[in-house]
């Protein structure tokens, strides 16, 4: 299991968020599809520019089908977020999950998240609103948040070398 950050690394972490700028999914030809997820980071936390910011975006293509879709803006979506931290975490796809519950289906999204050897399950969940690829990257993002943003204000996505 990861440690916790202590509450000095959280205060300086909640800053380095990263919110979820836009995710596309596009049908290609021979029954594939392509999902592009775009990050935005807090760029006070990396000392830029405020309206600068900084970007990550990633993208995964693979067969067409509704849990295949999925899955795909679950894979950008933590390639993006490997990219942010400077590949200080990586991630391994569970899976991906249309569930319904409480009159509403919500997406799930189970992975784990390994620093230095070590892992750590997680899950993630987000109310699909009409949109489920861009609700399957805001689970995936949901689900290792709080193990990314420590990584996010002290990474080299920050400190260039």
């Amino acid at each position: 299991m990861l440690p916790l950050p202590n509450t000095s690394q959280t205060v300086v972490a909640d800053a380095a968020r990263l919110r979820l700028d836009a995710c596309q999914l596009e049908l290609l030809a021979g029954a594939r599809s392509r999902v592009r997820v775009r990050f935005v980071g807090a760029a006070e936390a990396c000392g830029a520019d405020l309206e600068a910011g900084h970007e990550f975006t990633a993208t995964h293509e693979g067969s067409t089908c509704p849990g295949g879709d999925l899955r795909l803006a679950a894979l950008a979506t933590f390639d993006a977020l490997a990219q942010a931290t400077g590949h200080a975490l990586t991630f391994e796809l569970i899976g991906a999950k249309p569930v319904r519950a409480f009159d509403a289906t919500v997406i799930m999204v189970a992975a784990v998240v390994r620093v230095a050897g070590a892992g750590t399950k997680v899950i993630g969940a987000a109310v699909d609103e009409g949109d489920p690829i861009t609700t399957a990257a805001r689970a995936a993002l949901q689900a290792v948040n709080r193990l990314v943003a420590p990584h996010l204000s002290a990474g080299p996505s920050c400190h260039p070398r």
